[in-house]
């Protein structure tokens, strides 16, 4: 096989996945915005504010319930170490999930900020959130990387559709946080029973006996996943889940409930972009190291110009039309929901260009350098959220939009840097 021509109709095949997947996004995310209207006025703002506060903490932990060995997965060069590496991010759910529920429990006990609101029930429920999406992740990981992006794509639109239709459907019967969190964990379910069942070798391959001798020998080679990558994406998780319960603690749980459902509302184009994109960029990126591997900087810069356009497209009409249609979408209390959703707009463009293509990292050979960039990304806009505090709700708001975007900027001079360094280094060797 020609490895250069290999290479060269790559960013074809991306775009083609990437399409794939971006289309069961959208059908699966297009109910949750046709019913926000309705969720709005079905829910009170202070439930909203629990059902935030809650989801801001699965949102942290869910990410690192596989210690990040799902990453691996599609990262490993040798197939011989595919299958332990998901079996690994598999069983690190159990504990993860398990200390998750344990510290949740601690901050409800002790009342600390907003998290004296939440019930035992929704305690629960978080858990077993958080337990689900990491195995969601690993499966998920696994299908992109034997290239099952339809798969991935009819699992994106379950989800999206049981989030939507759940809460709007039995809100009559109870319209509080415990029914919203249940609609996220059913979806959570659903969707990775749907690729379980799916006609997939890697589905099958994951109920095959564990040799604990090879998942000893990929703890081994592997071990920047958990050390590095688990402790960098709990900090990435925080830069973006942490400013609701922030929020509920300055302005109180209404605010936050605000705040909450606006900024999953706004951040569904840069979900959809960064969610179809990741994956697809990372497999893709890897065949790029195979065939040419200094051609990894120039696929990632070509691929971050094309995101940021199309951020800019997306996000633009936003900013200019939000403030204008906030009150008539969500109804009179939200009459600073769009407001809230056009100072958001820079941070999502800048999340948009970046995220997907973090993990050019983990190819440089730097996963260390990943934990820096998201310690700024996390800094950076507490401090000025904090610092704003004092100020009224949209000055804060847009003082974090404002530290976010600038962070995002950093970040991926970050990945650059390395990429170059990576280049550099692998020069000198030859």
């Amino acid at each position: 096989m020609d490895l250069s021509a290999s290479w060269q109709t790559s960013p074809r095949r991306m775009i083609r996945d990437v399409l794939l997947v971006a289309r069961g996004t959208v059908i699966g995310q297009a109910p949750f915005v046709l019913v926000t209207p309705l969720i709005t006025r079905l829910f009170p703002a202070t439930e909203l504010g629990i059902y935030g506060v809650a989801l801001a903490f699965i949102g942290i932990a869910a990410p690192v319930a596989g210690l990040r060995f799902e990453l691996a997965v599609i990262s490993a060069r040798n197939e011989q170490d595919v299958r332990p590496l998901a079996q690994l991010a598999a069983l690190a759910a159990l504990p993860v999930t398990l200390v998750s529920v344990a510290i949740l429990g601690a901050l409800k006990s002790a009342s600390v900020g907003p998290y004296g609101a939440l019930t035992w029930p929704l305690v629960l429920m978080s858990g077993a959130t958080i337990a689900a999406a990491g195995l969601y992740s690993t499966l998920r990981c696994w299908l992109a990387r034997v290239a099952q992006f339809r798969l991935i794509a009819s699992s994106l639109t379950l989800q999206g559709c049981l989030r939507a239709a759940v809460p709007v459907l039995l809100a009559p019967v109870s319209a509080g946080a415990g029914l919203l969190l249940s609609a996220e964990l059913a979806a959570r379910v659903s969707s990775l029973a749907l690729m379980l069942r799916g006609r997939l070798r890697g589905a099958a391959a994951l109920k095959l006996r564990i040799d604990w001798l090879a998942l000893r020998g990929r703890l081994r080679s592997y071990w920047k996943y958990p050390l590095l990558l688990t402790p960098s994406a709990l900090i990435d998780a925080a830069a973006t889940m942490l400013p609701v319960p922030v929020l509920a603690s300055f302005y109180g749980l209404e605010a936050a409930g605000k705040f909450a459902l606006v900024q999953r509302l706004i951040l569904l184009p840069a979900a959809l972009i960064v969610g179809s994109v990741g994956d697809v960029f990372h497999a893709h990126a890897v065949q790029v190291a195979a065939a040419r591997a200094g051609g990894v900087g120039a696929f990632l810069a070509g691929t971050a110009r094309r995101l940021l356009l199309l951020a800019l497209l997306v996000y633009l009409p936003v900013a200019l039309v939000a403030p204008f249609v906030g009150r008539w979408l969500f109804g009179e209390q939200w009459s600073d929901a769009g407001s809230m959703m056009a100072l958001l707009v820079p941070l999502c463009i800048a999340q948009t260009t970046v995220s997907p293509i973090s993990r050019g990292l983990l190819l440089s050979g730097r996963e260390e350098r990943k934990l820096v960039a998201d310690v700024v990304c996390l800094v950076l806009p507490m401090a000025a959220l904090s610092a704003a505090r004092s100020h009224s709700l949209l000055v804060a708001i847009g003082s974090f939009s404002a530290a976010a975007t600038l962070a995002y900027a950093v970040y991926y001079l970050i990945i650059a840097q390395a990429l170059k360094s990576s280049r550099a280094a692998l020069a000198s060797e030859q």
